[in-house]
């Protein structure tokens, strides 16, 4: 069985039960427009820098003629622009495969480079519990000023006063830490899978 939801995608095969999700963080968003600051905004920022002086160390050098250095430049841009997207700004998904043949519960959280992979037995998960996380802005009246000022300079930041609340999803472990699984937005009404992943570890909801 296979089920793909907007956050997340649960598959099982058997015994085994694999949850990929990219919403594991209840964290305040950026104040910026995910329109202009996206990966691909970033990567081409990070391409831009890396380009500039190469261009200069290029020039200082004296490589000639200069349309070779145009060339080289546009080349490394797209290179770097390509790598950046697919390594370092590329979409992070944390990965959870239940095992009841092994009673096992194996976490790959992602990354810079590489991930963080956590094995934790059937023995130690107490529940799998729902929970909220709530953020509260906690100096209004210092962002209303700060709204007022970008507002006048025509480069208004909305969402700064904005209270954002998640639905969490989480491991319970009997040494009273949690692991979070996944994290969405109250308004994006998210659906949790629980019943499935309770249904593997064997503690029904």
């Amino acid at each position: 069985m296979e089920l793909n939801k907007t956050n997340y995608r649960l598959k099982t095969d058997g015994d085994r039960l694999v949850f990929t999700t990219p919403s594991f963080r209840a964290e305040k968003s950026s104040v910026l427009p995910s329109g202009v600051y996206s990966k691909e905004f970033a990567s081409m920022l990070f391409a831009s820098a890396v380009c500039i002086p190469a261009y200069m160390a290029a020039g200082f050098i004296g490589a000639e003629p200069v349309v070779l250095r145009y060339v080289f430049v546009v080349l490394l841009f797209v290179v770097v622009f390509l790598g950046a997207r697919r390594f370092i700004f590329r979409e992070r998904y944390l990965k959870l495969v239940l095992d009841r043949n092994e009673k096992t519960a194996v976490i790959t959280f992602p990354g810079f480079l590489r991930g963080r992979t956590e094995k934790i037995p059937f023995s130690r998960i107490k529940t799998l519990e729902m929970g909220t996380r709530r953020f509260v802005p906690e100096n209004i009246d210092g962002i209303k000023f700060v709204q007022r000022i970008s507002s006048q300079h025509g480069s208004a930041l909305p969402g700064l006063d904005d209270v954002e609340e998640f639905i969490t999803l989480a491991l319970k472990l009997t040494d009273g830490s949690e692991r979070v699984i996944y994290a969405g937005k109250t308004e994006e009404e998210p659906e949790m899978p629980v019943k499935e992943m309770s249904a593997f570890l064997g503690n029904p909801h």
